[in-house]
């Protein structure tokens, strides 16, 4: 069983869409107290059948009939016999950030092909610092 939080993770919603979900029936889940539990089966389940990407088109618009909570989240993340697969920009998203949590390597810095390159491993490797300042401000070490 997956939290709300967690179907939106897998299904590469935000968890107020997954409430809406199961508030219009498309995706079962159990309340258990305060909580919905959705069943592993179910979010494979939505991945399988690929919605459309994009804000439901109303009934007004496009002259259909249909629930403007219908199936319209396309998910990037691939049900693979059993497991998640990742897609491929979150893949460079965990390399990068293991290869610039810190700081870029010089010999890679002196080994790009162009100054856009350079600039880009700069760039990446900032970004990185960037959250962990804000992570250390938020804990109050700064």
């Amino acid at each position: 069983m997956l939290s709300v939080s967690q179907s939106a993770m897998l299904l590469g919603i935000s968890p107020a869409r997954v409430r809406k979900l199961i508030a219009n029936g498309t995706l079962p889940a159990q309340k258990i107290g305060r909580s919905w539990a959705i069943s592993e089966k179910d979010v494979a389940a939505r991945l399988d059948r690929r919605p459309k990407v994009g804000r439901p088109r109303s009934a007004a618009i496009d002259g259909a009939s249909s629930s403007p909570l219908s199936e319209s989240d396309e998910s990037d993340v691939t049900f693979d016999g059993g497991s998640f697969v990742d897609p491929p920009e979150r893949l460079l998203y965990r390399a990068c950030k293991e290869a610039f949590f810190f700081r870029p390597d010089r010999r890679l810095i002196a080994q790009a092909e162009s100054n856009e390159e350079a600039s880009f491993y700069y760039a990446v490797a900032d970004f990185f610092l960037q959250q962990k300042q804000r992570e250390l401000v938020k804990a109050g070490v700064f």
